[in-house]
């Protein structure tokens, strides 16, 4: 008898299990709960109006959900559904291409990852204002 060939599917059809289980990207991202937070301690200095250094620079302010979505003076900050071409996710993630000047929190400590994942599910299911 060869067992080969069931121990391989079955080895394959764990660790799909167990893949699929590990994966918390459908668990929805809630702004108020999860993302706000994050913007108010990390954001909210620079990005308020009308004096943060920020907000002056560019005109973006995260203080509510329509602000963020609003982006800056030269448009959104946020593509839904794409955190990959979003440039709030760029900057925050210092992701290569972006100048360390712009990196943001400017002059301060990067984000830890558990928030820019965080972050990034967000936007990537959607941005939603929930």
């Amino acid at each position: 008898m060869n067992f080969r060939k069931p121990l391989a599917f079955t080895l394959i059809l764990g660790l799909g299990a167990l893949g699929g289980c590990s994966e918390s990207s459908d668990k929805p991202v809630s702004f108020q709960k999860d993302i706000m937070p994050i913007l108010k301690s990390s954001c909210a200095e620079c990005h308020t109006p009308p004096k943060g250094e920020g907000y002056q620079k560019t005109g973006l302010a995260v203080g509510t959900y329509e602000e963020l979505m609003k982006g800056t003076k030269m448009g959104p900050v946020i593509v839904p559904g794409q955190s990959l071409n979003s440039s709030l996710n760029r900057l925050i993630e210092g992701r290569p291409g972006v100048d360390p000047s712009i990196q943001m929190p400017h002059g301060k400590v990067k984000l830890p990852e558990a928030q820019l994942v965080l972050l990034r599910k967000w936007v990537d299911q959607g941005a939603k204002n929930n």
